[in-house]
């Protein structure tokens, strides 16, 4: 079979050289080198692809509940990463039912487990047990919430089982991308899972450092590159539901618009496509991932979210994101008001919630939402191409 074959070049003349791939063979490394260089190197996982409220991956251990190794987002959401090599071809028949279990167990977890084993692992790797808050806050990206707000998105995202599962490796074997017969395992998770494969290739022919280090996500030939897996029970019967691309997705594996409409519940489908479709018409950034919509700003030079949806929740800025985002306090105090006005809506954000259910919200209460997000994002930025035309 044919492969593609990178080159290096070395200047403007076009004098350059071919790449020379590792074999599986010949990989001069161990899992456990793999695993450090993922930490150190987080960003060589291409996880905004799978969802952005997953970036940028801000390495908390290894070890910690079994995985290989554990990231977490500003947004408070986990990336759980199990590691495997082609020359281990039993541990990838195992791998998928392997971090589906670990994801089982950390849904388990609530924020005060994660964060001890967390510190545990920075004392052991750092001799400073650094909690999970500081670990987030003291990376380059800002924090947007403060400790508070932060510990209840990571409650959130631990109690739903909302993780992105990673299987990574020199080569991904077509058995690792059957989930049917092990989905059953993991109860009341909603997870995204990809599969990720590093292909290696050395500078010079006759040593094997320095690497290239080339992502890219694998689907098993003829079939889909991605699945989301919902799994709930319903009088001791689950209810397994499983998402692969469609026409309806990308080729990036990401929600069309009318796709992720098709997604939410029947009842308030309309409602959330006049306010997005009207979103995208006047030119505010809008994104779709593998699941969710997110509306974003541009504010004091950085691309700010201030709302996002998926089929099951909706977001509300809270008091604490406000002033972290520093936006002013009329245009704030009036959208909160008017949200206050919805006594569901009023309940969750007393209870420090920033994502609400959209089960609990009725056809008005998301009207209310939508309206008063609409409100202020006007006050905040006028529509991109009115301003431009007008």
């Amino acid at each position: 079979m044919t492969s593609l074959r990178p080159y290096l070049i070395t200047g403007h003349d076009a004098e350059g050289e071919e790449l020379h791939g590792l074999l599986p063979k010949d990989k001069p490394f161990q899992e456990d080198w793999l695993q450090e260089l993922l930490f150190k190197h987080p960003s060589i996982l291409p996880v905004e692809l799978v969802d952005e409220a997953f970036a940028p991956l801000i390495p908390i251990g290894r070890e910690i509940a079994s995985t290989d190794n554990l990231f977490i987002s500003p947004k408070g959401l986990l990336t759980i990463v199990e590691t495997k090599l082609w020359r281990n071809p039993e541990a990838h028949r195992n791998v998928v039912a392997q971090i589906l279990d670990y994801a089982r167990t950390l849904a388990k977890w609530d924020y005060q487990e994660l964060d001890h084993a967390v510190q545990e692992f920075m004392k052991k790797k750092y001799a400073q047990p650094m909690t999970l808050f500081d670990v987030v806050k003291s990376h380059p990206n800002p924090l947007d919430l403060n400790e508070i707000e932060f510990r209840q998105m990571v409650q959130d995202g631990l109690t739903n089982g909302r993780f992105a599962l990673l299987v990574v490796g020199d080569r991904i074997l077509p058995g690792a991308t059957q989930l049917a017969e092990i989905i059953q395992s993991a109860p009341h998770l909603r997870f995204s899972m990809r599969f990720v494969e590093l292909q290696c290739y050395k500078l010079k022919k006759d040593s094997n450092w320095p690497l290239v280090v080339f992502p890219s996500f694998v689907a098993e030939t003829g079939e889909v590159e991605r699945a989301v897996v919902r799994i709930e029970y319903q009088q001791e019967k689950p209810k397994v539901e499983v998402e692969t691309p469609s026409e309806g997705e990308t080729s990036s594996g990401r929600k069309s618009f009318q796709a992720f409409i098709a997604s939410l519940p029947s009842t308030v489908r309309e409602a959330f496509r006049h306010y997005i479709e009207k979103w995208m018409k006047e030119g505010y950034t809008t994104y779709f991932g593998t699941s969710g919509f997110t509306l974003r700003i541009d504010w004091n030079g950085k691309k700010r979210t201030i709302f996002y949806v998926y089929p099951w929740c909706a977001s509300v800025v809270r008091e604490g994101g406000a002033r972290e985002m520093g936006l002013p306090e009329n245009p704030y105090n009036r959208y909160r008001e008017s949200l206050m006005e919805s006594p569901a809506i009023s309940s969750a954000i007393a209870s420090g919630r920033t994502e609400i259910p959209l089960e609990t919200l009725s056809v008005d209460d998301v009207a209310r939402l939508l309206s008063s997000t609409d409100a202020l994002l006007r006050s905040l930025s006028p529509p991109p191409r009115q301003a431009l035309t007008g």
